[in-house]
C-alpha cells in the first residue's frame, strides 16, 4: 500500500542527500586547489580564459555528480509517495555493539596504572534487530520493546531509493 510522505519522512530523505553534496564539495575543493597551484607556480603568463573554461567544467562536473548520486532520492521527494510493507517478526535479537574510535589500545598493567592514557575501553552500545522471513532490520528500542515474536509490523520506505523511513506497529 502507498501513502503520502510526512514531514519526518521528507527530513529522512533530505538527510540521505548529504553524500551527494559531500562529493560535489570534494570536487570543487580539488578544483580550487588546482587553481591555487596554477596561480602560485605560473607567475609569468596567466591565461584567464583557459582557467575560466576549466573552472566551468569543474562546476558542471560537480553539479552532474551531485545530481546523479541524489537522483533516486530527488525522484522520491518529487513523487511524494512512500510504500508500506507488512512483515511478521520471526525473531528478535539484541546485540552488543561498540562505538568506533571511542577506545584506545588497552594494555592491562598500564591500563591499571594509567587509566586515562592506556586504559580507555570502547563504549558499548546495543543494537536491536528484528528478523523477518527474508531480512533483518535494525530498529529503535521503543519499536523493539513494542513488537513481540509472531506479530506484524509495518516498514515505511521510499519506493525509488529504497530508503527505510520508519517502522511502526500500526499502519
Amino acid at each position: 500500500m502507498t501513502r503520502e510522505l510526512t514531514e519526518k519522512d521528507r527530513k529522512v530523505l533530505k538527510d540521505e542527500k548529504r553524500i551527494g553534496f559531500v562529493f560535489a564539495g570534494l570536487i570543487l575543493s580539488f578544483g580550487g586547489l588546482l587553481n591555487l597551484c596554477y596561480f602560485v607556480w605560473n607567475k609569468s603568463e596567466q591565461e584567464y580564459l583557459m582557467i575560466g573554461i576549466i573552472d566551468l567544467g569543474v562546476f558542471f562536473l560537480a553539479y552532474l555528480i551531485c545530481n546523479r548520486i541524489n537522483l533516486k532520492v530527488n525522484r522520491d521527494l518529487k513523487v511524494n509517495i512512500k510504500e508500506i510493507l507488512k512483515r511478521k517478526v520471526e525473531e528478535k535479537n539484541e546485540e552488543k555493539s561498540y562505538e568506533a574510535g571511542s577506545g584506545a589500545l588497552y594494555i592491562p598493567i598500564l591500563g591499571w596504572l594509567f587509566p586515562k592514557l592506556w586504559g580507555q575501553k570502547m563504549r558499548e552500545t546495543k543494537k536491536y534487530l528484528i528478523f523477518t522471513a527474508d531480512k533483518k532490520y535494525e530498529v529503535d528500542k521503543d519499536i523493539y520493546d513494542d513488537l513481540k515474536k509472531d506479530t506484524d509490523f509495518y516498514i515505511h520506505f521510499a519506493k525509488h531509493s529504497e530508503t527505510v523511513l520508519s517502522f511502526s506497529k500500526d499502519e
